[in-house]
């Protein structure tokens, strides 16, 4: 059973991460986190249509100079209250064979949800370059997200990956592919950034940021990663918020009666 690690963000920036609790026998896990990134919404209001903005770099903490561990699943927990709404946008239902054969064309345009780049990390030392990219297309289905890959150098080559929602969970399994050690006999991904823009169809909104901001005007959204040999690691990402603003009667608006100060509904968490 793997050691299980934890490390948590203190911003939606990138560089904003905290370092990793100690929780095993090696120090340099305890001491470096294996990615340092964040997910956050785009927008800060509060019960409001908004995209999302996935951004992870991936790093060895034994020997920075080596290629990172292999992830093998990520797990977002959003916070409670957002939304996620997989009947809004039109679906894709290409199966897996149809999308690594044609690629992105294998879905409707009309369900594109979004777009990324990936960077992979082969360690070097072969025939070919150490880093590879691919562009990521995302697609909307029924409680699911569906990733395809095109990687550059190699075109036919087209990774397909399916993000499970449900509720507040989204599950995804990474495709592996092979590659020599160490630290595993994988080629793991360098970096993955993928943008989810705003999308409102028909008055429904994709997805939506949850209707209350907290006190502390952030929402929470907890990032966990699995890698090849079994460690588990968490980032916790702050996605900042701005309360809805009260509406206040104006003073003498309504003669013999107090204005209230303060309206229950808008109350913050």
């Amino acid at each position: 059973m793997g050691r299980r690690c934890v490390a948590r963000t203190t911003a939606t920036t990138v560089a904003a991460l905290a370092l990793a609790a100690s929780c095993g026998s090696w120090a340099a896990d305890a001491a470096v986190p294996r990615q340092v990134g964040s997910i956050h919404y785009t927008t800060t209001a509060p019960g409001a249509p908004t995209g999302t903005v996935v951004d992870w770099r991936f790093q060895n903490p034994e020997n920075p100079k080596l290629k990172p561990h292999t992830a093998i699943r990520m797990v977002v927990h959003s916070p409670v209250g957002g939304l996620i709404d997989t009947t809004a946008p039109p679906q894709c239902h290409a199966s897996d064979a149809q999308l690594m054969v044609q690629g992105p064309p294998a879905c409707p345009k009309a369900t594109q949800v979004g777009s990324g780049l990936a960077v992979s990390d082969t360690g070097g030392g072969g025939p070919f370059p150490r880093y590879s990219e691919a562009t990521i297309t995302n697609f909307n289905n029924q409680d699911e997200v569906i990733g395809v890959g095109e990687v550059k150098a190699i075109p036919l080559l087209k990774p397909v990956d399916r993000t499970k929602i449900n509720g507040r969970t989204e599950t995804t399994d990474f495709p592996l592919f092979p590659g020599a050690p160490p630290p595993d006999p994988y080629t793991p991904f360098k970096s993955l950034h993928v943008v989810f823009p705003k999308y409102v169809r028909n008055g429904r909104p994709y997805m939506r940021t949850p209707r209350r901001c907290p006190a502390v005007r952030y929402w929470t959204m907890t990032t966990e990663f699995t890698y090849a040999d079994g460690v588990k690691q968490v980032v916790v990402s702050r996605s900042q918020c701005k309360p809805a603003p009260t509406n206040r009667p104006h003073r003498g608006h309504g003669r013999g009666r107090r204005p209230a100060l303060h309206d229950e509904g808008d109350r913050d968490d």
